[in-house]
């Protein structure tokens, strides 16, 4: 099974990267992990603090708004700062912040560029720390969820995405199925999908032939065509693409709409602690 590391996007940074793994590993004090309250931040530490339960290596986890300043520790930048991983040594001190990568090459040659975010950087940091940890196995399939995050969806297609999304279901992380198919779907972000045409369509879906299906899924996303938003390459994740993990009931986009929501009822730093929380002791994200 290849790595996270070995994937396309991850060749300008893989090298730092397995650095900052090997001395974080060697360290022999405790590591702090360091992110701001927001979901990005939660979903950026829950897969290091995996690899470190699963490593047996001591840590501290801190949701704040501030700067670290000495000993061990990993950084979770936001995702506006789009300067790269930097590494400093003895003791290991790891910023993970997103950049700009090559995603996917043309049938022309041509480089499609796009956004490998600091949540993508985690996993793939975290599986070099454990490879062969339970935990970082399970979390997975959330590798991409900072591209679900980022505003290149919303805008034009995101090779990077695409790029993992197809490796993850490569080595058998997750499944991509349309959302009929979504045992649990969670529409509360989609609020242009009618909740009782979705269940019609899903209770007649094993019944439909290929042409019936793509006529019964375009009539339930064409609502969304006369509004601003969602994006055409957003519409098709949400409506073709559905991220399914093993034994989840509800998919990718609807866990993260979930969590989402959590800020609106707790202070940022509970909230960011009860997605890590969840997503390490259970791998999902429950529906609210």
């Amino acid at each position: 099974m290849r790595t996270l590391l070995e994937a396309e996007p991850m060749a300008p940074v893989s090298k730092i990267l397995s650095q900052a793994a090997d001395q974080l590993r060697s360290s022999n004090t405790t590591i702090l992990l360091l992110a701001a309250p927001s979901l990005q931040g939660a979903l950026a530490i829950a897969p290091l603090e995996a690899a470190l339960v699963d490593a047996g290596l001591p840590y501290r986890r801190r949701f704040r708004l501030e700067a670290p300043v000495e000993g061990s520790w990993v950084h979770i930048l936001g995702p506006a700062d789009e300067s790269g991983p930097r590494l400093s040594s003895n003791p290991p001190q790891l910023s993970l912040a997103g950049t700009v990568v090559d995603g996917l090459t043309g049938h022309q040659g041509d480089s499609r560029k796009g956004p490998l975010t600091a949540v993508a950087q985690a996993h793939a940091l975290a599986q070099a720390i454990c490879p062969e940890g339970a935990r970082i196995r399970r979390l997975r399939p959330w590798a991409i969820s900072g591209n679900w995050l980022h505003s290149a969806l919303d805008t034009t297609y995101d090779p990077v995405f695409t790029a993992l999304r197809d490796a993850l279901v490569k080595d058998g992380s997750i499944k991509v199925v349309p959302l009929p198919e979504v045992p649990e779907p969670n529409i509360s972000a989609s609020t242009w999908i009618d909740p009782a045409a979705l269940d019609a369509v899903a209770s007649r879906w094993p019944s439909l032939d290929m042409d019936g299906r793509a006529r019964s899924l375009s009539h339930l996303m064409r609502p969304a065509l006369s509004r601003s938003t969602p994006s055409t390459a957003r519409l098709e994740e949400i409506g073709w693409h559905c991220i399914l993990g093993p034994g989840w009931s509800t998919d990718l986009a609807g866990q993260i709409a979930s969590a989402a929501g959590l800020w609106k009822e707790n202070p940022a730093a509970v909230a960011a602690g009860r997605v890590a929380d969840s997503l390490l002791r259970r791998g999902v994200i429950p529906r609210l």
